[in-house]
């Protein structure tokens, strides 16, 4: 295992920044590509069809209207649509009157 340091700076200066060396990007996509694979007789054309497919879902995603969930268009987690739900008691702030939901476990305090 000592001689290890002594090849790295090397390998390193014939190779150039790691980044550029790795496979993992590479096998990355590929396992992308053999996921639109759905005619094993036809690989190539079965990719080129999920990818046109692909291309064209995504670009239209922006035509629809904001309220229609896609992958690009997610609706947010907590989204309440924007209502923002109180109740009116004279005497207390503004701030105390907001509705909201309960966290954590329901105990009776009395």
């Amino acid at each position: 295992m000592e001689h290890l340091p002594v090849h790295l700076p090397h390998e390193a200066s014939l190779g150039g920044p790691v980044q550029f060396r790795w496979m993992y990007p590479f096998e990355r996509f590929m396992k992308t590509l053999k996921g639109k694979v759905k005619n094993l007789a036809r690989v190539e054309g079965s990719i080129v069809a999920g990818s046109l497919m692909e291309g064209t879902s995504n670009f239209s995603s922006y035509y629809f209207a904001p309220k229609v969930r896609t992958k690009k268009i997610a609706i947010r987690r907590y989204d309440d649509g924007g209502v923002i739900q109180t109740y009116t008691v004279e005497g207390i702030p503004y701030i105390f009157l907001q509705i909201g939901r309960l966290a954590g476990k329901l105990r009776e305090v009395w």
